[in-house]
């Protein structure tokens, strides 16, 4: 594990993307989104570790709660390592995680801004 309590992506690794909340909460919506690390390209697997780290450091407290607050659960599971979870507010996310949970893996593939 980082100092800050993300492991390091093994290929084995799994991470879940989910978005809830809203005034009118519509399962429907969620797409949870499964990215599994043995799919990745070695650069992918980079991208996302990247992409997990930038979420580390500026994770605070859980997401404010309000009617129509919409927030990106994330878990990360893997064998080798204990399970990693961060919580953040839609409006905080970065571009990187909205990306995964539209367009899950393929989002790796765009370029980092």
């Amino acid at each position: 594990m980082s100092a800050r309590g993300v492991p390091r992506l093994a290929p084995t690794a799994v991470l879940a993307v989910v978005r809830e909340g809203g005034f009118a909460a519509m399962p429907g919506l969620e797409r949870p989104r499964r990215i599994e690390c043995r799919e990745l390209s070695e650069p992918q697997r980079e991208r996302l570790q990247r992409l997990l780290d930038e979420i580390d450091r500026q994770a605070s407290a859980e997401p404010a709660a309000g009617a129509d607050r919409r927030v990106f659960r994330l878990s990360l599971e893997q064998p080798e390592a204990e399970c990693w979870q961060c919580a953040l507010d839609e409006t905080q996310a970065p571009r990187g995680v909205v990306g995964l949970w539209q367009h899950g893996p393929d989002a790796l593939d765009e370029p980092e801004t």
